[in-house]
């Protein structure tokens, strides 16, 4: 269903000018000033007690230093406004708690370091991009229209996906306070013209190409051609057939720099014209909870209660919109069709059960039932019936729900000499009331395995539990899911090809997790995404597909709490002709006895920082030299997935560790933007995926086993 966007009654032409009065019309709101113990923020209280947009100021801060700039400028303070800390830390806490108590809806920034209030405002991020949007407003400039500046404060890193966040920010103020319908959006640059060397106008070129819906995006466009019709006029620029220059060039409201440096530049010189009469400025930051106002010392009074009065505006709009758009997910819920998906994932020491229905998880849990090696034959039926009776002990308490489909995970699927796409395999389809077992998945898992692993477990129990229950079955993405790149499959050494054994599973969860976020589609971006957990995966990301990765079991990588990761060849050679240890001897050694256990003697990383707290200082070098080979792998792969990357998503165990990321921030945070989650997505995966299938959204794909 198309979102209905709300347009409430506004006055015909809005300028900076009328913003207080935009606001007084509207119902007052309350700000929470963060840092607010200096006279100047006081000043500010005080300047606002005339103006009816605002009806309460809360301090938080010192209330010593509070109370002694209101002595001095004569002003009362009710004590139920005064929050008081004894930290900027708690200053930031305690500001953010009374925006998710409901308190407070706008956010102005007062005696507080901006990284540490930043970083509390994380936990109300509702976007992945935050970003400073200026309203300004010149006779010089646009013939003294009310233009959108961004980002001239906030975002360092402009790359696609945090220059769209930033358009779409700006487009939504231009929409709720500007009263623009569809505002046409200027993407500047030095040149209108493409040129290989200036990577802005490629960059905006890109930009310009993507479908954006309820606005018009161009650029590449200099600062005269997207604000005066009559350089448009006199340069003589061509607007050919392209539709969108042509509504954009010289009439832009919106405009979009293509770094913090030429939007600050810009920024600054408006300052100084505002100082002198010859123009107008407000600003606001959105892209979390609510508007947040980072005001300057140099800042005059108009501009601070512009300010305010535009944020006010905008909270209020929001809150209308709000309204709307849960009104129509309550129409859409309705009318979209539930699938109960069941999800098995067997593990060396446990299975994981969940039960969702859809997106959502009803239960999940992880029962203890440690993996039996190499069974074959009735052994083997006998194993999976009594995972087959965990499941049902799980499901017990379900009894009410109808399942729709159940998936296994994945595991080590016959190849031969031939690759395994990624994607949604059918174990089990149900025809004319029947369950049919898919038997070449079931034998190129069961019969030929390519090792033994827990894993393999996943597609019989699916099989089983689809009999059981008249349902059909799946698994996605196994982890022998291959979609390598041609010049990927090269390995140096003409008999050895270079195949993909991979957490695939959680890898394409990640990409798409993280396209989510940053409001672009995956098929269309490049990523590189680090699972980190007992085995590390690496892998380089292109429109969709693992093109590249680091091999996760025996093929190279870095060093992982068990795995020996990339070895130096002649010494392994050396080691697998010494005598002291069997094939199968040594493929436990390397991978189970290998990276953190080797040198540590342990593998759990939060153990290992407990042993640095009492100044273990090997432990300290052994953790940092497993970062640097992640950070060297995943400069690597953003090779691999061609220099484009939108972002680099580091999740697992591994993830959890604040200091083993700080070292990997440390190598690559220059690269690209790290998005980091730490909760595990695979089972949600495989939810998804039949969901898909059940849909009708995507057709499942078959096994064939060629010996």
């Amino acid at each position: 269903m198309k979102n209905t966007r709300v347009r409430p009654t506004r006055p015909p032409k809005v300028s900076i000018a009328s913003l207080r009065k935009i606001a007084s019309k509207l119902p007052p709101k309350t700000v929470v000033i963060a840092g607010g113990d200096r006279k100047e923020d006081l000043a500010v209280v005080q300047s606002l007690q005339g103006h009816v947009f605002v009806k309460r100021c809360i301090l938080v801060g010192d209330e010593a230093a509070i109370r002694e700039a209101a002595r001095r400028l004569r002003l009362v303070v009710h004590p139920a406004d005064i929050v008081a800390t004894s930290s900027q830390e708690e200053t930031a806490r305690r500001t953010i708690e009374l925006i998710e108590e409901g308190v407070a809806d706008v956010i102005l920034k007062g005696n507080i370091s901006t990284p540490v209030l930043n970083r509390a405002m994380l936990k109300i991020r509702v976007r992945d991009t935050m970003s400073l949007v200026t309203m300004f407003q010149s006779p010089c400039i646009a013939n003294g229209r009310p233009l959108l500046l961004t980002d001239a404060g906030v975002t360092t890193f402009c790359n696609f996906s945090r220059m769209t966040g930033m358009i779409q920010n700006a487009a939504e103020v231009a929409r709720l306070v500007l009263g623009k319908d569809r505002p046409r959006i200027a993407l500047l640059s030095a040149n209108e013209k493409v040129i290989e060397s200036l990577a802005s106008t490629k960059l905006a070129a890109a930009l310009s190409r993507k479908y954006w819906e309820d606005m018009v995006v161009y650029g590449p466009l200099s600062f005269d051609l997207a604000t005066d019709p009559e350089s448009v006029r006199i340069k003589g620029v061509s607007k050919g057939d392209d539709p969108a220059m042509k509504e954009v060039a010289g009439q832009a409201d919106v405009l979009v720099c293509p770094s913090l440096d030429a939007a600050n530049i810009l920024y600054k010189t408006l300052m100084g014209m505002t100082q002198h009469g010859m123009a107008a400025m407000a600003g606001i930051t959105v892209g979390v909870k609510v508007p947040y106002i980072i005001l300057s010392r140099a800042d005059g009074e108009a501009n601070k209660l512009d300010s305010i009065a535009l944020c006010c505006i905008y909270a209020e709009r929001c809150k209308q919109q709000q309204v709307v758009e849960a009104r129509q997910a309550k129409v859409a819920q309705k009318t979209e069709t539930r699938y109960n998906v069941l999800t098995v994932n067997p593990g060396s020491t446990s299975v994981k059960v969940a039960l969702f229905a859809n997106g959502t998880c009803l239960d999940i849990r992880e029962l203890d039932y440690p993996h039996k090696s190499r069974m074959r034959g009735a052994a083997f039926d006998a194993e999976i019936a009594k995972y087959i009776r965990l499941v049902e002990e799980f499901m017990k308490p379900h009894a009410a729900v109808k399942l729709d489909a159940v998936v296994g995970r994945g595991g080590f699927l016959y190849r031969g000499k031939r690759r395994v796409e990624s994607g949604v395999y059918q174990v089990a389809t149900v025809k004319k009331g029947k369950v049919v077992v898919e038997k070449d998945i079931l034998r190129g898992i069961h019969d030929h395995a390519e090792m033994d692993h827990a894993s393999n477990l996943g597609i019989p129990i699916a099989a089983r539990l689809a009999v059981d229950y008249g349902i059909p079955a799946f698994t996605v993405d196994p982890v022998v899911a291959d979609d390598f790149d041609l010049l990927a499959q090269f390995s140096g050494y003409a008999p050895i090809a270079r195949r993909s054994t991979a957490h695939v599973l959680s890898v394409r969860a990640l990409a798409a997790r993280a396209a989510e976020a940053l409001g672009r589609p995956l098929e269309e971006i490049s990523l590189v995404v680090a699972h980190m957990g007992g085995g590390i995966t690496v892998a380089a990301v292109r429109n969709g597909k693992i093109v590249d990765n680091s091999i996760a079991l025996l093929g190279g990588g870095p060093f992982t709490p068990q795995r020996a990761g990339a070895l130096p060849t002649k010494e392994l050679v050396d080691l697998c002709y010494g005598g002291q240890f069997t094939k199968e001897e040594l493929f436990v050694e390397l991978t189970k006895r290998g990276g953190l256990v080797s040198y540590l003697n342990e593998s759990r990383v939060e153990k290992i920082e407990e042993r640095l707290a009492k100044g273990d200082t090997q432990a300290h070098l052994v953790l940092k030299a497993m970062a640097y080979q992640i950070g060297k792998e995943i400069g690597a792969m953003y090779v691999a997935a061609g220099n484009d990357v939108e972002a680099i998503v580091l999740s697992g165990g591994v993830a959890r560790s604040e200091l083993v990321v700080g070292f990997i921030k440390q190598r690559i945070g220059h690269l690209a933007p790290i998005l980091i989650y730490t909760e595990n997505m695979e089972m949600a995966a495989m939810a998804a995926g039949a969901c898909k299938v059940l849909s009708g959204q995507i057709a499942p794909k078959r096994y064939s086993l060629v010996l």
